[in-house]
């Protein structure tokens, strides 16, 4: 099959999410299938000369967007048999990040008309156009309701929410100005949304098949409590919403062969964990200590993650268990100052690094032995399949992806690989972290659950297969 994808960000060419990771991994396994991949995303000024220098200039041509003629600058860079097409625009993508601009709803509506664009100058004709997020959600609405585009009208599409949260709505007056249509037509149900527009919602009635990143997330957004407000939309269209479980890259997530950890290993050579840990420890100035378990966290300080459970849940575990626990990330500017004011008040025990290192990244997970992952929602989660991956336990809410992924240790039967609170807030998760570090102490069990986390198959492999026929079907 020719399969098309547009997004607004890949790795490793520019990432703020799992989006990227997603778009960087999913079109790399169809290829190895046998499909013909083509990626369209924004040629973004931050992205390194380590990769623009392999950039093919192919043309410029004129996208029809906010009644102008707008540049664009087409640039091919070709990678394990997938086609990545880059769009260049100086006014909307010559900046310092990739969202959280005053005129986002401009820089991605025009992403939306010059992917079709692009499509039509270069004749590309796939049999599946797949888009992510709202970022590119308004395409499925543009091949079958923009004459302009009336040749893509017969292409099957298929839209992805990576997180239901982030919408993309914006003032009617911006869709009209932006696409050329007049107040007729965004009066329509299907794109007005509370006297704006809204770029998701209007792909959810529009795609063929809309897609979530995980079973339990695609059931959790068909309520009122994890619908954003979509939830009569996504139930309109229910029989065409799949859940699809996120795979991981294999390869770069691999203690085996990762060259940022200070040993590697693999399930049959575990002890390696341990030089990896003294590493940890002794990198992040806490004291050497390979009996008492450190727990770790990786990730944006949102809401969204579950925060503010911590901010009762960790001094009480600190004071009470001995125990350390070290933060990579950054985000919200309370949230931060909590950890730091935690690593003022434990300074024994807590470590933190506000900010994001990759190679940090993978040395706390090989070094760690438990992964706290306390999210309100999470559509899939990678933190829980990377720290499984490398031997270290997650502990998480029982939400989402996290649902489909931790299994609660069972000491009977010996199965299971993590811990689950039951979302009832900071003393359920007390709980589960407390359940987790007690297990620590019983080497025998301790041992059998970081084999359990190991020995699962969390690579694109089945992810793809099950994104496979679903193109197929949606062609037939």
């Amino acid at each position: 099959m020719k399969i098309l994808m547009a997004a607004a960000e890949c790795v490793p060419f520019a990432k703020t999410g799992g989006l990227a990771d997603v778009i960087g991994a999913l079109p790399v396994k169809l290829a190895e299938y046998g499909h013909d991949i083509t990626v369209l995303m924004p040629k973004y000024s931050l992205i390194t000369e380590e990769y623009t220098k392999d950039f093919t200039f192919l043309e410029e041509l004129s996208v029809p967007f906010s009644g102008q003629q707008k540049p664009c600058a087409i640039y091919e860079y070709n990678n394990e048999n997938v086609r990545f097409l880059f769009l260049g625009n100086q006014e909307y993508y010559e900046r310092s990040q990739i969202y959280g601009q005053e005129d986002d709803g401009d820089r991605f509506g025009f992403l939306n008309a010059a992917v079709l664009t692009v499509m039509e100058k270069l004749a590309l004709e796939p049999d599946i156009i797949h888009v992510h997020d709202w970022h590119t959600a308004m395409i499925p609405y543009l091949v079958k309701e923009d004459s302009r585009f009336k040749r893509f009208a017969g292409i099957r599409t298929v839209l992805t929410i990576h997180n239901l949260q982030f919408q993309g709505k914006f003032p009617k007056s911006l869709f009209n100005k932006g696409f050329g249509l007049d107040e007729n037509q965004s009066a329509v149900g299907t794109i007005e949304w509370q006297g704006n527009y809204n770029m998701l919602k209007t792909g959810i009635l529009y795609a063929d098949k809309i897609t979530t990143v995980s079973p339990s997330y695609r059931d959790e957004i068909l309520t009122e409590r994890y619908g954003e407000g979509l939830e009569t939309v996504l139930q309109e269209r229910k029989d065409d919403l799949v859940g699809i479980l996120n795979g991981l890259d294999t390869d770069f997530y691999n203690p085996a062969t990762d060259l940022a950890i200070e040993m590697e290993y693999d399930h049959t050579s575990i002890e390696g964990k341990a030089v990896n840990k003294r590493a940890v420890q002794t990198g992040m100035k806490l004291p050497v200590k390979g009996d008492i378990p450190l727990a770790i966290m990786i990730s944006r300080l949102a809401g969204q993650k579950g925060i503010d459970i911590l901010e009762e849940a960790l001094p009480k575990l600190l004071a009470s268990k001995d125990m350390q626990f070290v933060l990579l990330g950054s985000g919200e500017e309370r949230f931060e100052k909590f950890f730091r004011d935690l690593s003022h008040q434990f300074p024994d025990q807590v470590a933190v690094h506000i900010g994001f290192d990759e190679n940090l990244a993978h040395q706390l997970y090989a070094g760690a032995d438990i992964f706290l992952m306390p999210s309100h929602f999470e559509p899939c989660g990678l933190s829980q399949l990377i720290s499984m991956r490398y031997g270290t336990v997650p502990v998480a809410n029982k939400t989402g992806g996290l649902r489909d992924t931790v299994v609660e240790y069972d000491r009977h039967a010996e199965t299971g690989n993590g811990f689950l609170s039951d979302l009832q807030g900071s003393s359920s998760f007390i709980d589960a972290t407390e359940r987790a570090l007690a297990l620590y102490q019983e080497s025998g069990h301790w041992e059998t659950i970081k084999q359990n986390g190991m020995a699962a198959d969390y690579s694109w492999k089945q992810s793809a297969k099950s994104y496979e026929e679903l193109y197929e079907k949606l062609i037939q």
